[in-house]
């Protein structure tokens, strides 16, 4: 079974690089599942797993992940890092919801956006951004 977190973390990155506004926003393709490395510096996009499993709903296998998927960016160079990471936040739903993504092994026949995140943070004395979304991954073989 863990094949699946495997292929969802490929199907996901591969489809929020292919955003070429999103690249363009964030400098590159600062896309990272569950942890940055160290020394990397805002912006950047992070995702990880945060729940969800088997639909058992019918006899075919299908099962319904949802990741949270959120910038991260810091105020630069006098520009806001709320405003950046709300403008990317736009860019990473027009990417994923009501959108296909290609998995391995597997079929996407629905991508919803199921919950907002927002909220700021402080650590040594730079306030960093955090917006973003939940999307609910519905897969079947």
């Amino acid at each position: 079974m863990a094949e699946i977190f495997t292929a969802m973390g490929s199907a996901l990155y591969s489809q929020l690089a292919a955003g070429t506004a999103l690249t363009t926003k964030l400098g590159g393709t600062a896309i990272y599942q569950n942890l940055t490395p160290v020394g990397i510096s805002p912006p950047y996009v992070i995702f990880s797993y945060g729940g969800g499993g088997d639909d058992n709903s019918s006899p075919r296998r299908a099962r319904s992940p949802v990741y949270t998927v959120k910038v991260v960016a810091t105020d630069t160079d006098g520009t806001s890092g709320a405003a950046f990471a709300e403008e990317t936040d736009a860019l990473l739903d027009a990417l994923l919801h009501l959108q296909t993504i290609t998995l391995t092994g597997w079929g996407n026949y629905a991508t919803t956006r199921v919950g907002d995140l927002a909220f700021d943070q402080e650590a040594g004395g730079v306030l960093y951004y955090h917006r973003g979304g939940q999307y609910r991954v519905r897969i079947a073989e």
